[in-house]
């Protein structure tokens, strides 16, 4: 049976959803949008022609909605700029609930454009339809339902036109911060024009159909004050609290700089090196603070940037022994559990987080100032304000400096061992070109570069999906961040995250994308040996551990990819360096036992330990 026309407008023409979805990529381009993920589908078949048709725009085809969504977070942590992710209706869009949830946890520029079915469809038993404004929740930024296209006008609902209504969303994408938003856009049918002549690409500048003046539903939550976000107004008075720390600073006789995980490590970094440098403050430098790897450290390292402290700072007397009384933190929670609960049992110490992010960072509760500003900026001034000269360092930073030393000493003596998850880290970071990207999974291969990746000027970035501190989308996200623009991208990954986005492999048919995994398979959930649940067999193995028995060679073989393996951590590292030079995508593999590895580790603590007491003895006497 024919559906009969709706009384208040005329139905939707094939060359009119055209020209409205054309209007909507021209004005996110205008923003700086330069690059589409398109999923298939049918309803979103005008967004994608209008796609195909902007020289301006470069489009990526991806199989699976989650895999697009996780290569624009990729994207979007490399280019610092979003990526938009056009799919079409029904549960394709909630595929991208995961990705979405990322790019929010760690402000992350990201688009989602969803095609959808006209309103009237909604709750009405319609196929591939479901409820779709509202599908991300607290998630997005912005979020706007469109108003359907219509040839013959439609009902305003609003004063702002469709046109700033794609631009504003893509401004809250930007930022700062940067963070997900949302636009749906319904399409009635017939989808395309009768005929596909004039689809041919070319530059833009195509004929703007006036009811894009009409208005669209803003729906959702559109600004940072909304609940859960702090508000604009109450992220400071700028240089007044840059004046309040620096007084913090100068009267205090023990202070430390905690950097965790940062969304912009090309400005964080280099911040953090500098304000240890200048004020000769011990600074804590998670991997994805962008100050461990720093080129400004020097060689050797001149700047009190540590990253030893997992293992020191598990041992109560050195606890006792470190104890600051100002403690600046920025970015997110630290990757060691062992640095996490140093800042609580540093409690009485005056805390003070510097982030301007849309969440807040202080799940402890420990911070007494909370300065809504630029970490970098901030710190920059900090270090300006003191003499040209870097002063000596202080019987307290020689304290910090000494002691991770020793720890390192300790820790050398380890990377023969083949059975080290950490000297494999260790021997990736060694290999990596000036330039590169280590992008690491979540799970250990973080804590592994965390615990094992000494700080060194090798002029190379370190990412990882921190937000949600999820496995999921590792495989999209490195294959994202060499589309950004980074080069060569190495992704350090286990075993359970390569098989829960294997489909991202996908992405490796772009030959022009130099990524190299390095894939550790100890064959299940090593983390889960590193925590108290290992010793509750029989249900340990089979619902924690989770043995797969899988063999990726054969995944790499679906996929045209050459595969590898490395025996020792001397041939990853020579293997990485070899694969870093060569085009497109490739995996090589170390084989690793998850309880030999846990042991290892812990016969590291223990050397540590050993090494870092009787340093302390030695001072005593």
């Amino acid at each position: 049976m024919r559906r009969p026309v709706r009384g208040d407008r005329a139905l939707t023409s094939g060359e009119f959803n055209l020209k409205w979805a054309r209007a909507i990529l021209e004005a996110l381009a205008e923003c700086g949008v330069e690059e589409v993920e398109i999923a298939p589908g049918s309803r979103s078949a005008p967004l994608v022609l209008a796609a195909q048709m902007l020289a301006g725009i470069r489009i990526r085809v991806h199989l699976d909605e989650r895999c697009a969504g996780f290569f624009a977070v990729g994207y979007g942590r490399s280019h610092l700029g979003p990526a938009a992710v056009v799919t079409t209706s029904g549960t394709a869009v909630a595929n991208l609930l995961p990705a979405v949830v990322e790019a929010d946890m760690s402000d992350v520029p990201l688009i989602v454009v969803s095609a959808d079915r006209p309103p009237e469809m909604r709750g009405a038993d319609a196929n591939q339809t479901i409820l779709q404004p509202g599908i991300f929740g607290e998630r997005v930024r912005f979020e706007a339902d469109l108003p359907l296209p219509s040839v013959h006008g439609l009902r305003a609902v609003g004063p702002r036109s469709v046109i700033e209504i794609v631009r504003r969303a893509a401004r809250q994408a930007t930022g700062p911060p940067g963070g997900p938003v949302h636009l749906n856009v319904p399409f009635d049918k017939p989808l395309q024009p009768e005929a596909p002549e004039g689809l041919e690409r070319d530059g833009g500048g195509g004929e703007v159909p006036p009811n894009l003046t009409a208005a669209a539903e803003v729906v959702g939550r559109v600004e940072a004050g909304a609940p859960g976000r702090w508000e604009a107004g109450r992220r400071g008075r700028g240089r007044d609290q840059d004046t309040l720390l620096a007084h913090r600073l100068e009267a205090a006789q023990r202070p430390l700089l905690v950097a965790g995980p940062v969304t912009d490590p090309g400005l964080d970094g280099p911040a953090v090196v500098r304000f240890a440098t200048q004020t000769g403050v011990p600074a804590l430098a998670d991997p994805l603070s962008g100050a461990r790897f720093e080129r400004a450290l020097g060689d050797p390292p001149t700047a009190p940037v540590l990253g030893a402290y997992d293992h020191f700072l598990r041992d109560g007397e050195v606890l006792r022994r470190l104890h600051p009384d100002l403690i600046i933190r920025i970015g997110r929670t630290p990757t060691s559990g062992a640095l996490e609960g140093a800042l609580e049992t540093w409690h009485e110490a005056t805390q003070v987080v510097i982030d301007d992010g849309a969440h807040r960072k202080d799940h402890q509760g420990l911070a007494r100032h909370y300065l809504h500003a630029s970490a970098g900026r901030v710190l920059n001034r900090l270090a300006d304000e003191q003499d040209v000269d870097p002063p000596p360092h202080s019987p307290w930073t020689r304290t910090w400096t000494e002691i991770e030393a020793a720890a390192w000493s300790a820790i050398g003596d380890d990377h023969a061992d083949a059975d080290h998850e950490g000297a494999y880290a260790a021997a990736t970071l060694r290999a990596l070109p000036t330039g590169a990207t280590l992008f690491v999974s979540s799970s250990m291969p973080v804590r592994d570069v965390d615990a094992y990746g000494r700080p060194a000027p090798l002029d190379v970035q370190v990412l990882g999906n921190r937000g949600a501190n999820g496995i999921d989308g590792v495989v999209s996200s490195v294959m994202g961040c060499a589309g950004g623009g980074a080069g060569p991208v190495v992704g350090l990954i286990g075993d359970i995250a390569l098989y829960h986005d294997m489909n991202g492999l996908l992405a490796a048919r772009d030959r022009t994308l130099n990524v190299v995994f390095v894939l550790v398979d100890n064959d299940g959930g090593g983390i889960f040996h590193m925590l108290p649940i290992r010793d509750f067999e029989p249900a340990f193995t089979p619902y924690f551990a989770t043995p797969h028995g899988l063999d990726f060679r054969h995944a790499a073989k679906l996929y045209g990819l050459r595969f590898t393996d490395a025996a020792t951590p001397a041939d990853l590292e020579k293997a990485v360096a070899a694969a870093c030079r060569r085009a497109g995508t490739e995996i090589i593999r170390v084989r690793t036992d998850r309880e030999r590895n846990r042991e290892s580790h812990e016969r590291t603590r223990a050397r540590v330990a050993r090494r870092v007491h009787e340093l302390m003895n030695r001072e005593e006497t």
